[in-house]
């Protein structure tokens, strides 16, 4: 599930779980998320000629098994795992396309203190705690970085509908994460939406989608769909459960659809999401799908 919060061009809270769209309960399991961002300012010294806003987001991910009644390691499944990453992203941008500028910092490892986080929030929702978080991967620092461009289409008028479309494509290097990611999200809207429609990235908060935010104080919705396929180079959660000794096969790469329905009123947007990837793998020719969603309530003042 996700829940998000954003005060003007300014905060943004959100909150992922895959409990509330499945039963399945493993490998990306949940994830916290905060973003801070600026007004615009143009006195940036690159592309003077585009609007620039600042961005700070942090980020606290879970990874585990799906079997969480064993306190024994189980090698042919997802490590437990806890992400915290600060990522600090600079935005040039017009009306019709953005680009993005992102320098990460993290760590994996117990002290994310992932294990607390998830024990307490399994005995708020009545679920079992997990047994296994003392076979959690060790600490390791990370740091990456990371340029996503997007371009949205035109607003379309049919019948008085407005339809457009946004393709994007990210880059991230780091020793997280390394990969390429492209993707393509169409969206139909009783008005012309002045924010960018992107599926972000396989998991992660979407800080762009504050770019550009205008409400009114009048009804209106919106129905997004997109499609995406990130390339992976290097994945530590995988890599190194790896190199454990788990049998868990390496990730080639992600592919993933999402799809959104969003409520704007009174100065405030609603959005229900859900989110699909697939981990996909050329050697043995598997693919495991995971899925979750959930609510995104975004406000202006």
């Amino acid at each position: 599930m996700s829940i998000s919060y954003l005060f003007s061009s300014t905060h943004m809270f959100t909150i992922d779980n895959d409990a509330f769209v499945t039963n399945e309960d493993g490998q990306y399991t949940g994830g916290l998320f905060y973003t801070y961002m600026s007004d615009t300012n143009n006195s940036f010294g690159i592309m003077q000629d585009l609007k620039t806003n600042s961005a700070i987001s942090v980020s606290h991910i879970i990874f585990t098994p799906e079997d969480k009644n064993s306190s024994d390691y189980i090698l042919d499944d997802s490590p437990y795992a806890g992400y915290l990453k600060v990522n600090f992203l600079l935005y040039k941008s017009t009306n019709d396309y953005f680009h993005e500028f992102g320098i990460n910092v993290g760590v994996v490892g117990p002290i994310t203190k992932a294990k607390q986080i998830q024990s307490e929030f399994h005995g708020l929702i009545g679920q079992i705690k997990p047994k296994g978080w003392d076979n959690q991967l060790e600490n390791k620092a990370t740091i990456g970085i990371s340029y996503n461009f997007a371009k949205k289409t035109k607003p379309l008028d049919i019948y008085g509908l407005k339809f457009d479309w946004t393709n994007n494509g990210r880059f991230d290097i780091g020793n997280f994460y390394s990969g390429v990611l492209a993707a393509s999200t169409f969206r139909i809207s009783s008005k012309a939406m002045d924010t960018f429609a992107t599926t972000g990235n396989f998991i992660d908060g979407d800080e762009s989608s504050s770019l550009n935010t205008k409400f009114s104080k009048k009804f209106h919705w919106a129905i997004s769909l997109g499609f995406f396929a990130n390339k992976v180079k290097n994945y530590h959660i995988i890599d190194e459960a790896i190199d454990l000794g788990y049998t868990i096969p390496e990730v080639d790469y992600f592919t993933g659809e999402q799809i959104s329905y969003d409520i704007f009123y009174n100065n405030i947007q609603y959005a229900l999401k859900i989110k699909s990837v697939h981990l996909q793998n050329h050697k043995l020719i598997s693919s495991s799908k995971k899925q979750w969603g959930g609510i995104t309530i975004i406000w202006k003042f």
